[in-house]
């Protein structure tokens, strides 16, 4: 039986087993902005290489974030698709948790996982034991240093991208350069959902930030 687990929250990267065994692990190369419409011809190009099509995938994980708003619309969005006409099973796991997973934390440790947020902030997620700690959310740098926020381990799977941190954090912080999504195909402890209804709850992107509403403006006449 072919699974797969596909994250967008950050790069386009791809896993696929075969039963027990990794037969792909890749990522798109591609522009952010462009993977809504490269993704669909690499997904089945990639499966055509293992003799497969988009159907033969029987179970399909989703990191559902945090992340880029677009990237993880379009990914979850696209693999919906397929689900609904293949009759293939889905589910949602956090893509921060995998990133947690590559700090090798103790078990009852907490590992804070930070992310870009632009404009000087950062993304902050913490999981303990394999499961996000609290709702993640976006701060600046220097709020890492309250007793809400502390951490037995840090990692950041976006270096080059994340503003100063503070030097306790900065001193303890592991880097990567992107994430290894090993850990959403082989989560034994996430439930696959029983119904769509399931599944949209499953798959929800986790958003940092609240999304804002703009009135939209009126439209004119101009033929008046």
């Amino acid at each position: 039986m072919l699974k797969a687990a596909l994250d967008t929250s950050i790069t386009c990267n791809l896993l696929i087993y075969r039963n027990d065994e990794k037969v792909f692990q890749g990522t798109l190369d591609s522009q952010s902005r462009e993977n809504d419409r490269n993704l669909p011809p690499w997904l089945v190009e990639t499966l055509a290489g293992l003799g497969a099509a988009l159907n033969d995938v029987r179970q399909w994980t989703v990191g559902t974030g945090p992340g880029s708003f677009a990237g993880l619309r379009s990914g979850i969005a696209f693999i919906k698709g397929i689900c609904m006409a293949s009759g293939a099973q889905l589910r949602g796991v956090p893509s921060c948790v995998a990133t947690a997973q590559q700090a090798n934390p103790k078990p009852g440790q907490k590992t804070g996982v930070i992310m870009d947020g632009r404009c000087g902030q950062i993304l902050l997620a913490i999981v303990k034991d394999g499961r996000l700690h609290a709702d993640p959310a976006a701060l600046d740098p220097e709020d890492l240093l309250s007793t809400h926020y502390q951490c037995d381990v840090w990692i950041t799977p976006q270096p080059t991208l994340i503003p100063p941190l503070p030097e306790s954090v900065q001193g303890n912080l592991k880097k990567v350069d992107c994430i290894d999504i090993t850990p959403l195909i082989l989560d034994t402890t996430t439930p696959w959902p029983k119904d769509w209804s399931e599944i949209d709850k499953s798959c929800e992107p986790i958003y940092v930030r609240p999304p804002v509403f703009v009135k939209p403006i009126e439209i004119k006449n101009l033929l008046a």
